[in-house]
């Protein structure tokens, strides 16, 4: 069923093609690039790193606007809500189709309220542990099935993307493991450090930060083969346990009905960005890398995969979200 609010998208997505068809220069102001993280943290660096060198190509400003909460659901529901005129757009991550299956305060349906721009860079999830514990993955699964209890592993909270990827690796290992869920990432490292903690889900920038000097131990990390941060930790794929393979992206979004010409005008503006020895020295320095080019048409391919992905994931899960 269409919505209202669809309908009058596409009423206005087609006055505004006439109008971009008849010669109207795009663009002709300043963009507003809509990050639903707080300003600070890696995703947030990354971002105004790509605006900046946007504003360079597009030749406007490029104005970063943080919309944190409700694990981004604030900021992407405000750009679902926007003009699809390329004036507006979000940056963000698998979460703009995970949420909707995850979250049930998610009401928007990603593959027809957005559209993708271009995909940025890839993000792994790694398996950590204290500098103290198993010396491999092999021998953390030997601990798990020999514990009386199950293990703890920390996240950064019920029912997000890194408590289903834990579950994952516990169903795929057969072992039992005790979730414990915290606000955020920051509070986790002391207590993984300090051996309070069994093992966490963390971002590959942590994994970076803490696992070179030995403050905690990398053991595997998620996807299809090795990352160029962090190039000695090995995939769960070629340890053996298999499912760990989920598609993990960030990239730049516009509301549905955007003009096709902008789409394209954008798009190739940012794989210009992403080709930058600037752009790829910092996500390399922060544990990411650039994700190879995908046109608008392989990127909204890959997020109709991952949405598949993640309700495979969810309908053989036993987290209940209330």
């Amino acid at each position: 069923m269409t919505t209202r609010r669809q309908t009058l998208g596409l009423l206005s997505a087609l006055a505004m093609g006439s109008s971009f068809a008849q010669g109207q220069r795009w663009p002709s102001k300043p963009i507003m690039l809509v990050v639903p993280f707080p300003p600070g943290g890696q995703t947030d660096a990354v971002a105004r790193s790509v605006a900046r060198q946007l504003e360079t190509t597009l030749r406007q400003p490029v104005v970063i606007d943080n919309r944190p909460g409700a694990n981004s659901l604030i900021g992407t529901q405000l750009v679902s809500r926007s003009a699809p005129d390329g004036y507006t757009l979000l940056f963000n991550m698998t979460a703009l189709v995970s949420n909707p299956i995850l979250q049930p305060n998610a009401r928007y349906d990603a593959l027809k309220e957005f559209v993708p721009i271009g995909r940025i860079y890839e993000i792994p999830a790694v398996w950590s542990v204290p500098p103290k514990s198993a010396q491999t993955l092999e021998q953390f699964i030997g601990l798990a099935k020999k514990a009386k209890d199950p293990l703890s592993f920390a996240t950064t909270g019920h029912a997000s993307s890194s408590h289903y990827f834990g579950e994952m690796f516990a169903r795929a290992a057969g072992i039992r493991l005790n979730h414990v869920p915290y606000k955020g990432e920051s509070p986790i490292i002391p207590d993984l450090i300090g051996g309070r903690l069994d093992a966490a889900v963390v971002s590959s920038a942590t994994a970076l930060q803490y696992g070179k000097d030995g403050r905690i131990r990398n053991l595997a990390v998620s996807g299809s083969h090795r990352w160029k941060a962090i190039p000695d930790v090995p995939t769960f794929l070629e340890l053996g346990v298999p499912g760990m393979t989920t598609e993990t992206y960030a990239g730049i979004f516009a509301p549905a009905g955007t003009p096709r010409v902008v789409v394209d005008q954008l798009h190739a503006a940012i794989t210009t960005v992403c080709k930058t020895p600037e752009l790829q020295r910092q996500l390399l320095d922060n544990g990411l890398e650039v994700a190879p080019t995908l046109s608008p048409d392989q990127f909204e391919a890959l997020m109709r995969k991952s949405r598949n992905e993640w309700l495979a994931i969810k309908e053989n899960s036993a987290i209940r979200v209330e």
